[in-house]
């Protein structure tokens, strides 16, 4: 056997004695395993345990966020009912799988149950206003206040809930806590108001249709006369009169006549017999009326002259002879001097800038409105007022009719200063601007940019008549301004953590700008507005307005569309507007600030 044999059997004798000598261990596996099933299980009881309480936290933390948040969105109604609001969905909120109480008509028991929990230490409400403020810690934002509060902090605390395991160590128990705060989210508002020509349109004759909503018409008409102290020119009444015009004083055989124009024939008296008249109509033909009896007649053209305005009649009664045709008498003539004279206006200036009393007297003769009223030809100050509405509305022309209730400008008026008054029911930072579109560049004017002066606004908005500027309707424009104003980075005012909305109100239909297509044109500037992702609440008023147009624009903008129907008279808007625009403002976004 070699060397080398032998030291290979050496080697494996070798290993087969050290692998005979190696100890017995079985069963020592079980002991490890056993102290670290006690180790997990410890790790296992704290895991559930700490979970438990995390969970808790959690639901504790869920139950006061939800009670912030409807305490905030109550505020507007006050302390007591926001503290109950949010205390309310603490109660609704189960913690740790325990209710408040369980007890039947809790909710009538709201107020004794939040007495109790906050003697307990386990509730508390704060009202008041959050101020950030990058030079105090943030725990001293949320300042309490009773005045106009915005911000509501709900504290909770979570006693004596169980512990699973904890137990064994002598902790049967833990506690818990947790604060809330909400906020009002600041609102940027434009306003978008129509101060267009229209705007006045029901307070006008033309809103008469036989005898439907004359009384109405007619009375405003009495108001709007009112509301401009009552001004006397001449001897013009309120009620509305045909011109009388009276001829020479009665002197030996020659009579007195009077001549009164009204709409397509003239009456005529006289002291004496009539001999024959001759009317001359609006179109120069004349037509002469012989074999008359008695001393006065009505007379109106027949044939082809039947309806056609009579301008000039000649009256032969004794011995009047005109010298103007064959057998012509006194010669009465439906012009300005005479107007002037028959209303003892010939040296009573007219009160206006635009306009004047030949305008006047000719808008009763021929506008379809004042015909088709049953005020053709006829003068007093329901007609005058009715002219300054319909032909002279703007600013410039008759500046006086912002002081006036026509409708529904005064609806929208009253309405807007209404909701400034909304805003301010709890101080939320708020700012409004206002865009009217009505312009003297026909397009849109922003009146005041974001503030929070409310009170300018609403006296702007109150100092403003249909067609202040200008009478069309421009509403892409005043959507665009209204754009423009909310984008504006540059401004010293710009917040970009406010919430961005737009309010646009109109009674008519887009008709500027020139050349393009206005619909489509107030639709491309919605939809830029959409790329911001603001909303436009859109006001269709009244019967004229676009309704399907304000849709489109609010859906659009993911907005709402509120319609304000009218009824083609001198609608009371002002109950429906002011519903609309508490809506509107009660259209609060809440946030949790912490």
């Amino acid at each position: 056997m070699s060397s080398a044999d032998r030291l290979r059997r050496g080697l494996s004798g070798w290993g087969v004695l050290k692998k005979s000598r190696r100890p017995n261990r079985r069963g020592a596996i079980i002991v490890l395993a056993a102290m670290l099933m006690i180790v997990m299980m410890a790790m296992l009881a704290f895991s559930v345990d700490l979970g438990y309480v995390m969970t808790v936290q959690s639901e504790l933390k869920r139950a006061t966020d939800s009670a912030a948040l409807a305490g905030a969105g109550t505020l507007v109604n006050g302390v007591e009912e926001a503290q109950l609001g949010a205390f309310e969905f603490l109660v609704r909120n189960p913690v740790g799988s325990r209710n408040v109480t369980a007890e039947e008509g809790w909710q009538d028991q709201l107020g004794s149950l939040l007495a109790d929990y906050q003697a307990q230490d386990e509730f508390e409400i704060e009202v008041g206003h959050w101020q950030p403020d990058p030079a105090t810690p943030r725990s001293q934002w949320f300042v309490p206040s009773a005045e106009l509060p915005s911000t509501i902090r709900v504290a909770a605390a979570h006693h004596n809930a169980p512990f699973f395991f904890a137990r064994v160590f002598g902790r049967d128990s833990f506690d818990v806590s947790a604060e809330s705060i909400a906020r009002f989210q600041p609102r940027d508002i434009v306003l978008v108001l129509d101060f267009s020509g229209s705007m006045n349109d029901d307070s006008e004759l033309k809103r008469i249709s036989g005898d439907t909503n004359r009384a109405r018409v007619e009375a405003n008409l009495q108001e709007i006369y009112g509301d401009l102290s009552s001004p006397d020119y001449g001897d013009l009444s309120f009620e509305p009169q045909y011109t009388t015009l009276v001829g020479q004083p009665p002197l030996g055989d020659i009579p007195q006549i009077a001549v009164t124009f009204r709409r397509y024939d003239v009456v005529v008296a006289s002291t004496k017999a009539l001999s024959n008249v001759v009317l001359q109509f609006e179109n120069g033909a004349r037509q002469k009326f012989t074999g008359l009896s008695g001393s006065s007649g009505t007379f109106r053209g027949t044939g082809d002259n039947y309806n056609r305005r009579v301008d000039i009649a000649w009256v032969l009664s004794g011995p009047n002879y005109s010298g103007d045709g064959y057998g012509y008498g006194e010669r009465f003539e439906d012009n300005l001097a005479n107007f002037l004279k028959a209303w003892g206006l010939t040296n009573v200036p007219y009160p206006y800038p635009s306009g004047n009393w030949d305008a006047f007297r000719k808008y009763c003769r021929d506008k379809a409105s004042v015909r088709d009223a049953g005020y053709r030809r006829m003068y007093g100050y329901m007609t005058l007022i009715n002219y300054w509405l319909e032909d002279k509305a703007g600013y410039s022309q008759t500046p006086d009719l912002w002081k006036v209730g026509a409708q529904p400008i005064t609806a929208v008026k009253d309405a807007s200063t209404v909701f400034m008054d909304y805003i301010r029911e709890v101080d939320t930072d708020d700012r409004v601007s206002l865009v009217i579109y009505n312009s003297p560049s026909q397009a849109a004017l922003v009146e005041h940019p974001l503030t929070g002066d409310f009170e300018a606004i609403a006296d702007t908005i109150r100092h403003r008549q249909a067609g202040h500027y200008d009478s069309y309707t421009n509403i892409g424009a005043g959507i665009q301004y209204a754009r423009e104003v909310l984008a504006d980075t540059a401004s010293a005012d710009y917040r970009s953590a406010s919430f961005k909305m737009i309010v646009l109100m109109t009674d008519g239909i887009a008709n500027r700008p020139s050349g393009v297509d206005a619909r489509q044109f107030a639709l491309d500037q919605a939809e830029l507005v959409a790329d911001h992702r603001w909303p436009i609440v859109t006001i269709a008023l009244g019967d004229e307005a676009d309704v399907d147009l304000m849709k489109e624009i609010a859906k659009r903008t993911n907005g709402a569309c509120f319609r304000v129907p009218g009824g083609g008279a001198v609608v009371d808007y002002e109950t429906p507007l002011k519903q609309v625009f508490r809506s509107i403002a009660n259209h609060r976004p809440l946030v949790l600030v912490k």
